[in-house]
């Protein structure tokens, strides 16, 4: 049995079309449980990550340029999901478990070029699966999945890992206004 960790971390998955402008999300999209999916109970906290590091950068020189220049060119978010899988997938002749968030998250993440929001909140305490509220501050990126690895270790559930490919298209610390 897995334990939480961090109660107050939450992270969600929600398709391309969800927010009518990514800029800035409503609640009401936030919480639309038809398309944000919480998935943080299913997530391996030691594979799961969404971060955004130093930006790209150019250095080419023009005839024109005063010693060595360097311009900021992309922003680099990177993102790798890792979850834990049911052992009930409806292999073998037997009947999947539908409501199994495990296997909600093999179905979303398990097949390539699908794009989803990342999205990630940090507090407040014990907010795991509490609805998002004016003010929380959340952070997310567009993404397509890749194709999933399978994590098999010795006396270790199996967990699948995505190492989402970044669309350029970020939200980092926003607060939520309405």
């Amino acid at each position: 049995m897995a334990r939480l960790l961090r109660p107050n971390q939450t992270y969600a998955l929600a398709p391309q079309s969800a927010f009518a402008d990514p800029a800035n999300p409503t609640v009401a999209e936030l919480n639309d449980r038809r398309f944000v999916h919480l998935i943080s109970c299913a997530l391996n906290e030691d594979g799961t990550e969404l971060t955004k590091g130093a930006s790209e950068t150019e250095d080419s020189l023009s005839f024109c340029s005063i010693g060595n220049e360097t311009s900021t060119t992309f922003a680099n978010v990177t993102a790798s999901l890792q979850w834990w899988m049911d052992a009930n997938t409806g292999g073998s002749g037997s009947t999947v478990d539908l409501t199994s968030l495990y296997n909600k998250v093999t179905a979303m993440l398990g097949s390539p070029d699908i794009p989803y929001w990342v999205v990630s909140r940090t507090g407040p305490n014990a907010s795991q699966d509490i609805p998002f509220a004016v003010g929380h501050v959340i952070k997310m990126g567009l993404f397509n999945t890749d194709y999933p690895q399978y994590v098999l270790e010795n006396n270790q559930k199996v967990r699948g890992l995505n190492s989402l490919l970044f669309q350029g298209s970020y939200n980092w610390n926003y607060t939520v206004a309405a």
